[in-house]
């Protein structure tokens, strides 16, 4: 069935911020024990800045703290730092596009078991993200399968599709990031926003967000 789809980015663009950062140090209050990881993160972020690891090796070692933590915490995180950082103009722009039967996707490099939350505060279709392994304990650093970023969100996003039975209308359809990495998305569309990016492309509209 072609369907009218608007895909949200979620760091930077539906938030202001980094979730991932913002995870580290809501784990560090609330876990304190959690800081006995730091020594071995910064270790490992120094072999990534000296191309030693790869992005994936090195995101699994940022989200360390993500062994600390519960169900309900990932929760309590989401409510309290991602809403309380979202931008009130992307909060808008979302439930305008529901009004006008938009299909709304999220998809972020960000890890799915706490970007998830957004299909239950806020009135989204789809939330895809990094897949987390799991145990009987909770989530683990672990990345199942790829990071979420670049083409692998177009993947990802595809297989979705292709699940839901759903064909983008090229035409009507719009996307939303603050990063041109997000350009293999942005060419599912015709309909394209940067958000508070100061490029200024050809077939791009710039959207300044708060």
């Amino acid at each position: 069935m072609i369907q009218k789809v608007a895909i949200f980015d979620v760091d930077k663009t539906i938030i202001n911020g980094d979730s991932m950062f913002m995870l580290l140090f809501y784990t560090l209050k609330k876990r304190p024990k959690s800081i006995i990881g730091l020594p071995r993160l910064f270790f490992m972020l120094l072999l990534y800045l000296l191309k030693i690891i790869d992005t994936k090796r090195a995101k699994e070692e940022m989200f360390y703290v993500i062994n600390y933590l519960d169900e309900g915490d990932l929760e309590d995180f989401f409510k309290e730092k991602i809403l309380n950082h979202t931008f009130f103009d992307a909060k808008e722009e979302i439930i305008k596009r529901k009004k006008e039967g938009y299909t709304v996707i999220l998809i972020s490099a960000s890890p799915e078991c706490y970007i998830r939350y957004f299909k239950k505060y806020f009135d989204v279709d789809y939330v895809l993200g990094t897949i987390l392994r799991k145990n009987r304990e909770g989530y683990t650093n672990i990345i199942d399968g790829e990071n979420c970023k670049g083409e692998e969100k177009v993947l990802r996003l595809k297989k979705l599709l292709a699940e839901e039975d759903i064909e983008i209308d090229k035409e009507n359809s719009l996307c939303y990031s603050d990063s041109l990495s997000d350009m293999p998305l942005f060419n599912l569309v015709e309909n394209r926003f940067l958000i508070n990016n100061n490029r200024r492309l050809e077939g791009f509209k710039n959207l300044r967000w708060k």
